[in-house]
This record gives C-alpha cells, sequence and structure tokens, in this order.
C-alpha cells in the first residue's frame, strides 16, 4: 500500500509542475522583459529559459520543504539569480572574456561605459536579485566561489586531470550555485541546509554531465562521465551522493510531511539520472569490455526520456528511492 501511495504521490507532482510552470513563465514574461529586448535571439532564450526552469525547481521545491509560498520578493529574487545563470556560464566560453575580465564584471570594478550590452544586463539582474533578499552577508563570498569554480572547470580540457579532481570541480560547481540560489529565500541558512544544497547542485551537475556525455566527449572536455572505464562505479558516485541527501533531508528541522513530500521532488529529478546510468550500463554490458564512450554513436550514448521506457524507468526509481 505504500508503495502505491508512493506512486501516487510522484504522479501528483506532474500536474503541480504544469502549473508551476505556468505561473512562472508569466511572471518571467514581465520581470524579464526589458533585458530580453537588449539580447540577441541566443541570449534572449537563455535568460527565459533559466529564469523559467530555476524558480520552478528550486524555488517551488524549497517551498516545499519549507512548507510555505514564495513571496513576491523570493520570487522575483531567483527569477532574477536564475536568469543570469545561462548568460554568466556563457562567459566563460567566449573569447572577449578573459578570467580578469570576468572577475572585474562580477566586483563591479568597470566604468558602466565601457561595459557590453550582455555585462550591463547581468549586473543589473544581479543588483535586482539584491535588492529583493533580506541578507547579503554572505553574498560575495558566495559568488566568488561560484567564479572561482568556473575558473576551474576550465582544466576540464586537459586530459591529465584526475578523476578526484575532476569530482572536486563538478561538486563545487553545483555546489556553490545551489548555495547562493538558497539566498534568494528568506530565512537563515543553517549549516545542515547549506550542505544539502551543496549536495543537491553536486549531483545535479553530475546528472548533466551524464546526460551530455556525447557533447563533452566532442568538445573535449573530461567529466566523470567521459572517463569512466566503469559505469558501475559512475553510479556508486551517484548513488552515495544520492543517500547523503535523503539523509540530509531528513535531518532538518522541518516537519516530517514536508520533508517528504521535498524527498518526492528530488527522487524524481534524480531518478532522470538513474535512467541515464542504465542506458551506459547497457552499452557497457554489450562489449563486454572496459567502458569507452569513444566507442559508441550519438545515437547510443545520449538518452532519450520521451520513450516509453524511460518513464515507466523514472517512475520506478522515484518511488522507490523517496521511501528512503
Amino acid at each position: 500500500m505504500s508503495s502505491v501511495r508512493n506512486i501516487i504521490g510522484i504522479l501528483v507532482l506532474f500536474p503541480k509542475l504544469w502549473l508551476a510552470l505556468r505561473h512562472q513563465r508569466k511572471t518571467s514574461a514581465i520581470l524579464l522583459k526589458q533585458f530580453s529586448e537588449r539580447l540577441s535571439h541566443h541570449n534572449s532564450q537563455r535568460l527565459y529559459l533559466y529564469g523559467l526552469y530555476i524558480p520552478v525547481f528550486i524555488g517551488e521545491s524549497y517551498s516545499v520543504l519549507r512548507g510555505r509560498k514564495l513571496s513576491s520578493d523570493e520570487r522575483a529574487a531567483i527569477t532574477f539569480l536564475g536568469s543570469m545563470t545561462g548568460l554568466f556560464d556563457d562567459l566563460f566560453d567566449s573569447e572577449k572574456h578573459t578570467d580578469d575580465a570576468i572577475r572585474a564584471l562580477i566586483h563591479n570594478s568597470k566604468s558602466t561605459e565601457s561595459l557590453s550590452e550582455l555585462d550591463q544586463v547581468l549586473l543589473q539582474l544581479f543588483d535586482l536579485f539584491k535588492s529583493h533578499i533580506h541578507d547579503e552577508s554572505d553574498i560575495e563570498i558566495l559568488v566568488n566561489r561560484v567564479f572561482e569554480s568556473q575558473v576551474s572547470s576550465r582544466k576540464q580540457r586537459s586530459s591529465l586531470l584526475t578523476n578526484t579532481e575532476i569530482q572536486e570541480i563538478t561538486f563545487n560547481k553545483g555546489g556553490y550555485t545551489m548555495q547562493l540560489y538558497r539566498r534568494a529565500f528568506a530565512g537563515n541558512v543553517s549549516e545542515a541546509e547549506d550542505a544539502l544544497f551543496f549536495n543537491i547542485g553536486a549531483i545535479g551537475q553530475l546528472e548533466n554531465d551524464i546526460f551530455d556525455i556525447y557533447k563533452d566527449l566532442t568538445d573535449g572536455i573530461s567529466t566523470l562521465a567521459t572517463n569512466a572505464t566503469s559505469i558501475q562505479s559512475l553510479r556508486d558516485i551517484y548513488v552515495d551522493l544520492q543517500q547523503q541527501i535523503f539523509c540530509q533531508i531528513e535531518n532538518l528541522d522541518y516537519k516530517n510531511a514536508d520533508k517528504r513530500a521535498f524527498k518526492r521532488i528530488f527522487a524524481l529529478i534524480a531518478a532522470r539520472g538513474l535512467v541515464a546510468l542504465d542506458n551506459l550500463a547497457q552499452l557497457n554490458n554489450r562489449t563486454g569490455f572496459a567502458f569507452n564512450p569513444g566507442n559508441f554513436t550519438r545515437k547510443e550514448l545520449i538518452c532519450d526520456m520521451e520513450k516509453p521506457k524511460n518513464w515507466v524507468k523514472l517512475l520506478h526509481y522515484a518511488s522507490k528511492c523517496s521511501k528512503k
């Protein structure tokens, strides 16, 4: 009976997600329109994409955990901060932006007149984010950590990194960003909650790398997925992180019902990574040798989550994991 309730609880998330996306789409259209009009088509799309999904998946999820809806200030803060994400990431792939130039930008040490339209938009979005939060005390520290993690991620274009170094870069890149997102919401951040958000960001980055294995391989970027010689070892890292997160959720000082609801949301998101790992494991088993992603085609490496069998697996893993 508990398994049935769990599956129903997960299925109920889908209409809630649809409603949350519809509401946030309207909010983003209002808050981000003036910035979208100043950007290229590509950057405008990135602005809206991250300004839609981050407030929904991060903001709405956190509101479930604490048992209270987002305030208008919180929604605005996470929308402005979230919308910056894709644009900020792109700076590190741009030949026009050196590390020193990006550092000067985040510390606002250049005159506005010398900045590009994109740079000005990023600064204005960040100022708006800060204007909607109640505590800026550690924002600069976290921004610097996000910056340094992005700089470190450039090293992934080298084949000389060890898996331990790659794992640290991966976890820091996702973890510090997620901790910064948490600052969009009211309330003091306990050490336990900060550690939880770091790990959620870490597993999110690892999941992205698993799904992006073909792209990263083609671009010459070393990740735990592209470097894997054993899918089981990669799965062990992923599952260990997942289990840590479930324990951290359980130990938070929130209502048990809210923690259970948050576990279901997290389990559904993390289950995508398990489905993708199954896909890679099947390829590995087919060869009978050490895993080498270079031996497979794009179609084989990319996990299509729209396939019915993968939807069934997704629900299975989400239901199973959220019971922990």
